[in-house]
């Protein structure tokens, strides 16, 4: 059965569209409402077509990967035939974004019904907390609109915080101790980044950390792609691009922030820091951006996937997603960073020794590895902002 759809913008319809009820495919656009509000750039507001395109595919990004390794477990528990379906069933609210949507015919009001404000999870403090999506978990729910392949779920603290909680994927079960590292790396740098801590489930002690909501029903996160797809690239390094991109918003230390990111991810060797992976804070209600986000998502770092005799094949560079180069070749974009120390190095050494000692799954011949590649790392780092620092 087809019915017609309307995304929002908190209360603001932005665009009408049909869907499929029974694949839950997307059949095509009725109209624009809003193009301003649209949560992606075309280039032309009134070319429905494009608009469809990006619809759909906004549509099942919003939702939870196929990579997901519980993904086939939380349909048959919520009997969903899709993640889609899962999507349509929770409005596809989340705690990054003020988008929803919800059949045309029906009356309701994002003031009732987002999660930022309103109720969505039966976990109790206390409980057992953990990662996986249970049958807690109602059909409204934050935890259907996350993405990544690593087992995340949302509650309510009492304090009345949003906070995420993210497992790990391999049997070292590395990523939380990687996140608590990283946090307190950035710590000793100064730099703003969303704050996490390691938790341990009651029933098995199994690691998982801990961090809270980075926005609010005021203010929501737009990913990086977002920002890169707003005006056209004109021939320009993307790099460039995303900071001119910063500039003509308002925002005028991106390059300040975005070096931070650059420096993290080399000493680290972060793997996963694709576009949807950094951004800007916007204010949901005048669009107006107000600042790059904080750093968050750093797990997937620290040689986290794989074996010990690969660590040292690998070396000292790593996969860079910004960009598209290197974590190793990114280091060309930074200036002297006025923000780094030699001492802040020597500590950051001892924040990854500490954090791998954490893991009672990692051998000393493993984290000396890994701490004598971060060292090596950091020698690098030093050795590259010395020589801009004469020129």
């Amino acid at each position: 059965m087809n019915k017609e759809y309307v995304l929002k913008h908190k209360e603001i319809p932005v665009v009408t569209f049909r869907i499929n009820e029974e694949n839950y495919d997307l059949l095509g656009i009725n109209k624009i409402l809003d193009a301003k509000r649209l949560p992606f750039s075309i280039e032309n507001g009134d070319n429905l077509a494009q608009c469809a395109i990006k619809m759909n595919s906004w549509i099942k990004g919003r939702g939870l990967v196929d990579s997901r390794k519980d993904i086939k477990r939380i349909k048959k528990l919520f009997k969903a035939e899709s993640k889609e379906e899962l999507i349509i069933r929770s409005y596809g609210l989340n705690l990054t974004d003020h988008y929803w949507l919800h059949k045309t015919e029906e009356d309701l009001k994002w003031s009732e019904l987002n999660f930022f404000d309103n109720k969505f999870d039966k976990l109790k403090v206390g409980e057992n907390a953990n990662p996986d999506i249970d049958e807690s978990v109602g059909d409204k729910s934050p935890n259907f609109c996350v993405d990544g392949s690593i087992e995340k779920r949302w509650i309510i603290k009492e304090n009345n915080a949003r906070v995420l909680l993210k497992g790990s994927r391999y049997n070292r079960m590395q990523e939380p101790f990687n996140e608590v590292i990283a946090s307190e790396i950035l710590n000793e740098l100064g730099i703003e980044h969303v704050a996490y801590s390691l938790k341990r489930t009651e029933d098995r002690n199994v690691p998982y950390s801990e961090c809270e909501c980075m926005v609010d029903r005021n203010f929501e996160y737009i990913n990086a792609s977002f920002v890169m797809e707003s005006a056209n690239y004109e021939r320009k390094e993307p790099y460039i691009h995303y900071l001119e991109i910063c500039r003509i918003n308002g925002i005028r230390n991106a390059k300040e922030r975005i070096e931070e990111m650059i420096t993290l991810d080399f000493i680290i060797g972060n793997k996963d820091r694709h576009r949807g992976n950094f951004g800007i804070i916007r204010n949901a209600d005048n669009l107006e951006w107000v600042k790059t986000a904080p750093l968050f998502d750093n797990g997937n770092c620290l040689f986290f996937d794989q074996d010990n005799d690969d660590i040292e094949n690998f070396g000292v560079d790593s996969l860079g997603k910004a960009f598209g180069d290197s974590n190793r070749l990114c280091l060309n974009y930074i200036d002297f960073p006025n923000w780094y120390s030699p001492i802040a190095g020597k500590k950051i050494i001892g924040i990854v020794r500490n954090g791998l000692c954490n893991n009672e799954r990692l051998k000393s011949e493993r984290i000396d590895k890994v701490t004598d590649i971060v060292k090596e790392r950091i020698a690098i780092f030093e050795k590259i902002i010395r020589k801009k620092n004469f020129r």
